[in-house]
């Protein structure tokens, strides 16, 4: 195929794909006029692909609505039981690469260059993925609008530090919320994505059901179901020395959000998933660390910030998890961080069961640090 620049076979997954050979870089990827590809997605498309696998219903047609090299779409088609796939791009160029990449895999799809809004009001799929260059934000209100009650959805964000409190005012314009930068901030963000998801499906008298929400890399990825109308499950918090995060309203000092409280995930689907043969072990691991914490409460504790509050070192992970099951608590590891814990222990319960695991000699004084 006659390309305006050099191009690399890849293989992800089940698919064989020929992408633009370009220098990459860790992180969400730099503009150009290239149909874009960002193999550190690929855990984003195994994990979107095992939830496929296991979908409450039999989807029949799908929509890769920004589709660039066809990756995602083409892994739906070839390890999904989704019996049509279309791909959409508003990029001819990316047209061109999308059907050069459907003829090495054998597959026969729809493709169209189309603005994305204009394509979802004249088309009806089961299940559309939105993962744009940039915020979902311009594509979820128009969708929400046009998709029928059960239609399945991808969304994925990668401003990341906008949703993850380094930018807050940008996230203020740009999902109406207000973030907060701390370790928990993945999980707020996701929630501000979820939320604001759920507010745009409220506008056209629509709900959501999240079957599987995570974050990994540089990117906040929710897959989900449109349900029938239903009060959405909104709240704020703020953070508060000695209780962790708390519920205060609108408008309160530091009051964050609106965030989703409701569950990120269908904990009973999410048990029942398992990788597949083309699953990364990475992506394998991440899954299962999901799976362990799927039905535990809102946010969680990290060792660091306690360490910090007790003036000490922090007891090994395992022996801290070990000495909240020990009381009767249930507790997990999070994927959000790496010495974080989720558990359904109450604040000051954390801190005891912290202070009698951590190594001996170790403390300076209980009390927040100066």
């Amino acid at each position: 195929m006659d390309l305006p620049f050099p191009v690399q076979e890849v293989n992800e997954g089940a698919a064989r794909l020929q992408v633009p050979e370009l220098p990459r870089r860790k992180g969400p990827g730099t503009a150009g006029p290239w149909p874009f590809y960002n193999p550190t997605m690929r855990v984003n498309r195994d994990l979107s692909a095992v939830v496929l696998a296991k979908w409450p219903r039999r989807l029949r047609s799908a929509l890769d609505g920004l589709a660039a090299c066809g990756a995602w779409g083409i892994r739906m088609r070839l390890e999904t039981r989704i019996d049509r796939v279309a791909f959409n791009d508003r990029s001819g160029l990316a047209a061109r690469v999308i059907r050069e990449n459907l003829r090495r895999n054998r597959i026969d799809a729809d493709v169209t260059s189309e603005d994305f809004v204009s394509h979802i009001r004249s088309h009806r799929y089961d299940f559309v993925d939105i993962d744009p260059f940039g915020p979902p934000t311009p594509f979820l209100a128009p969708f929400f609008k046009e998709a029928p009650v059960g239609t399945g959805f991808g969304v994925t964000a990668t401003d990341t530090a906008v949703l993850g409190g380094t930018y807050p005012q940008a996230c203020i314009r740009r999902y109406g919320a207000r973030p907060r930068r701390c370790p928990q901030g993945q999980e707020i963000g996701l929630r501000i994505l979820l939320g604001y998801c759920a507010l745009r499906a409220a506008d056209s008298s629509k709900s959501i059901r999240p079957i599987l929400s995570f974050a990994a890399e540089h990117f906040l990825r929710v897959v989900g179901i449109i349900d029938r109308q239903s009060p959405p499950p909104l709240a704020f918090v703020a953070h508060r020395d000695g209780e962790g995060f708390v519920q205060v309203r609108e408008g309160e000092r530091d009051a964050i959000g609106p965030l989703w409280m409701g569950s990120l995930h269908d904990v009973t689907l999410v048990r029942q998933m398992s990788p597949s043969e083309w699953t990364h072990p990475e992506s394998a691991r991440l899954l299962s660390t999901i799976q362990g914490e799927a039905d535990l409460p809102p946010f969680f504790v990290t060792t660091d910030e306690l360490a910090t509050r007790e003036r000490g070192s922090p007891p090994k992970l395992t022996s801290f998890l070990e000495g909240l099951r020990d009381r009767g608590h249930r507790a997990a590891r999070t994927h959000f961080h790496l010495r974080g814990i989720r558990t359904d222990a109450a604040y000051d319960e954390i801190l005891s069961v912290f202070r009698e695991r951590m190594p001996s000699g170790s403390t300076g004084g209980s009390g927040p640090a100066s």
